[in-house]
C-alpha cells in the first residue's frame, strides 16, 4: 500500500469526519423521530406506560452493553462496531409495524444494544480522525451532523402525522425510519481506513498520571480493570454532572415535554434540532477561539433559562395537557434546549477526546452508560414524583456540571 502523502492524509481523515457524522445522524434521526412519536402511537393500543417501560428497557440494556462495546471497538474497530451496531438498530422498526409488547420489549433491548455499539464507536472513530487543533471544530460538525437528526426525524414525523395516525401511517412511518437506518449501514461500510498514529500521541496532555502508557488489555477482565482505573480519575468523577445532564436534557426534551404538547411534538423536535445546530457551530467555534469556560457558561445559563420556562409555560399534572400555550415560548424553549444541549456535549466530547486520547473509547462507553442509566432512571422518575422535583434536580445537576468542567479545565 503506498504511503499518503500529509495533504492525502488530511482530506481521508476529514471525508471520515463527514462521512461519520452524516452516517451517525441517519442512525439517529430514526432514533429520535421513533422514540418521540412511539408514546402518541401506543397510547390508544398498548398503553403509554409501554412506551416509557419500553424506552427504560432500551437505556437499560444499553447501559449493561456500554463494557462490551468498549471491548468490541478495541478487538474488531471503530468501523466494523458501526456497521454491527446499525444493523441492530433495525429490528426495533420492524416491531413498531405490528405492536405487540414482548416484541417492542426484545427490539428495544437489541436496540439499546446498537446504540451502545454506535454512539462510543463514532465518537472514537472521530478523535482517530482529528487533531488536537482541528478536535473542537471537528467535534462541532459531528454534534451538528448528530443532532440535525432531531430535525429530519421530526420533519418525517410532521408529513405522515397530519390528521389521524391509522395503522398504514405507523407501518408507513417505521418503514421509512428502518429504512434510513440501512443507509447509515452502507454509509459505515464506505468509512476509509483509518490512519494508522494518532495525531494526539505528539500532543497528549498529561493528564492521566498513574496510568500505564503501554496499558492495551486485550481480555475483557483486564478491560473492565482499565475502565476502573480511568473512571475514579479526578478529572472523570469531576465530568460526571456533565454525563448526567446530558441524559438529563435528553429526556426532558425526548419524553417529558412532548407529553405536555400533542400534536406540536414534531415541530418542537425539529425546533430542538435547529438549536442543536446553531449550537455546535457557534459554541464550537467559541470553544475553538475562548476555551471551554464561556462555552460552559453560556450552555449551563441557557439550560437553566429553558427549565425555567418549561416550568412556567408548560407546568402540567401528569393526567392533564394544557389547552393553550405560546408557540413563541414553545420554540423559544425548544432553542434554549437545543443550544445548551449542543454546548455541554461538544465541550464534554471534547474534554475526553483530549483528555485520553487513545483510550478515548473506554470512556465514551462510560459517558453512553452514564447517560442511559441517567434516562431510565428518569423515565421511572416521571411516573411518581411531581414536576418540581424533575425540574430542580435537572437544575442543580447542570450546576453541578457547570462546576466540574471547570475544575477540570481550570490551571493547576
Amino acid at each position: 500500500m503506498a504511503i499518503m502523502t500529509e495533504e492525502e492524509t488530511s482530506r481521508v481523515k476529514r471525508v471520515n469526519v463527514y462521512t461519520n457524522a452524516m452516517a451517525t445522524m441517519l442512525v439517529y434521526t430514526s432514533f429520535f423521530a421513533g422514540t418521540m412519536l412511539m408514546p402518541t402511537l401506543l397510547r390508544e393500543t398498548l398503553g403509554e406506560q409501554t412506551a416509557f417501560y419500553s424506552m427504560a428497557v432500551h437505556s437499560l440494556s444499553a447501559a449493561i452493553s456500554c463494557p462490551f462495546s468498549a471491548f468490541f471497538i478495541k478487538h474488531f474497530g471503530a468501523k466494523i462496531t458501526l456497521i454491527v451496531g446499525s444493523v441492530c438498530c433495525v429490528f426495533f422498526y420492524l416491531s413498531m409495524m405490528v405492536p405487540n409488547t414482548i416484541a417492542i420489549y426484545l427490539t428495544q433491548s437489541v436496540f439499546g444494544f446498537g446504540l451502545a455499539l454506535v454512539r462510543p464507536a463514532s465518537l472514537k472513530f472521530l478523535v482517530r480522525n482529528s487533531s488536537p487543533h482541528s478536535m473542537g471544530r471537528d467535534t462541532g460538525i459531528h454534534w451538528g451532523w448528530f443532532m440535525s437528526s432531531m430535525i429530519w426525524g421530526n420533519g418525517i414525523v410532521c408529513i405522515f402525522t397530519r390528521g389521524e395516525i391509522d395503522d398504514n401511517k405507523r407501518c408507513a412511518i417505521y418503514a421509512v425510519l428502518g429504512s434510513l437506518n440501512l443507509v447509515s449501514t452502507v454509509m459505515f461500510v464506505l468509512l476509509r481506513p483509518q490512519p494508522a498514529s494518532s495525531n494526539f500521541d505528539d500532543e497528549r496532555a498529561p493528564l492521566l498520571e498513574g496510568m500505564k502508557e503501554d496499558l492495551n488489555p486485550r481480555t475483557f477482565s483486564a478491560l473492565i480493570k482499565e475502565t476502573f482505573s480511568l473512571v475514579v480519575l479526578r478529572q472523570t468523577l469531576w465530568l460526571l454532572p456533565s454525563m448526567l445532564a446530558a441524559g438529563f436534557y435528553f429526556t426532558m426534551y425526548c419524553v417529558e415535554i412532548p407529553t405536555m404538547i400533542g400534536e406540536h411534538l414534531a415541530l418542537f423536535g425539529m425546533i430542538v434540532g435547529i438549536g442543536e445546530l446553531i449550537g455546535s457551530v457557534v459554541l464550537g467555534r467559541l470553544l475553538t477561539a475562548f476555551g471551554y469556560v464561556l462555552v460552559t457558561i453560556l450552555s449551563g445559563a441557557l439550560a437553566i433559562i429553558a427549565l425555567l420556562l418549561t416550568y412556567t409555560s408548560l407546568h402540567k399534572n401528569y393526567d392533564t395537557i394544557p389547552e393553550t400555550y405560546s408557540m413563541a415560548m414553545l420554540g423559544a424553549i425548544a432553542l434554549a434546549y437545543g443550544v445548551s444541549d449542543a454546548g455541554n456535549n461538544t465541550a464534554l466530547s471534547t474534554i475526553i477526546g483530549r483528555l485520553f486520547a487513545e483510550r478515548s473509547e473506554v470512556i465514551f462507553c462510560v459517558l453512553s452508560c452514564i447517560i442511559n442509566l441517567a434516562a431510565m432512571t428518569w423515565y421511572f422518575i416521571y411516573t411518581v414524583v411531581n414536576f418540581e422535583t424533575i425540574i430542580t434536580a435537572t437544575g442543580l445537576t447542570v450546576f453541578a456540571s457547570m462546576v466540574g468542567i471547570f475544575m477540570v479545565v481550570r490551571p493547576k
